[in-house]
């Protein structure tokens, strides 16, 4: 009951910490913090136990400019801390609010991917089909959705120290 009753005074929020100052910084922030919240809430799935979301002017992974990157790390103990990094600036373009918000819903799903489960294939064919695909689908002649197509995100952990890294729009991978 008193661990129901704190979580109710205070709901989780994320930690956030932005290299932009004054009125940005202020809205940028709150509207991390929202999001964050919200997205977690709207997946049905317990927040983590600690993310840190830090906003800088850019991200770089073995000199390979990100747009974002996410590390997790854990304790002996099976604890996780998650650290996400957004950049302001990626592929030689400065990024906007609403895309350093949809990079984070993003990268939010990595970081809650181990509660939320693998995607499931669903049988039928959808109403329309995305750009540059047919209904029928690529191979077999049955549709196979966004979320199918990519690897498992449990999967995408399998980088340096645990590290998942978002490419920048714009790189070639050079």
């Amino acid at each position: 009951m008193r661990r129901a009753s704190a979580s109710w005074r205070r709901p989780w929020r994320p930690t956030v910490k932005a290299d932009v100052d004054g009125r940005r910084g202020r809205r940028l922030r709150r509207a991390i913090t929202r999001v964050a919240r919200d997205h977690v809430r709207g997946l049905c799935v317990t927040p983590p136990g600690h993310l840190l979301v830090v906003v800088q002017r850019t991200v770089e992974l073995e000199g390979r400019p990100l747009g974002s990157l996410l590390q997790v790390f854990e304790e002996a103990g099976g604890r996780r801390r998650n650290v996400l990094f957004l950049a302001l600036a990626a592929g030689g373009r400065e990024v906007d609010d609403g895309e350093l918000l949809a990079t984070l819903r993003q990268q939010l799903q990595r970081v809650v991917s181990g509660e939320l489960g693998t995607p499931v294939s669903l049988s039928g064919a959808p109403a329309e089909a995305g750009p540059g695909e047919t209904a029928a689908g690529p191979e077999r002649g049955e549709w196979v959705g966004p979320f199918e197509r990519e690897r498992s995100p449990l999967e995408a952990f399998g980088g340096p120290g645990g590290a998942f890294a978002a490419a920048a729009e714009g790189s070639n991978g050079r």
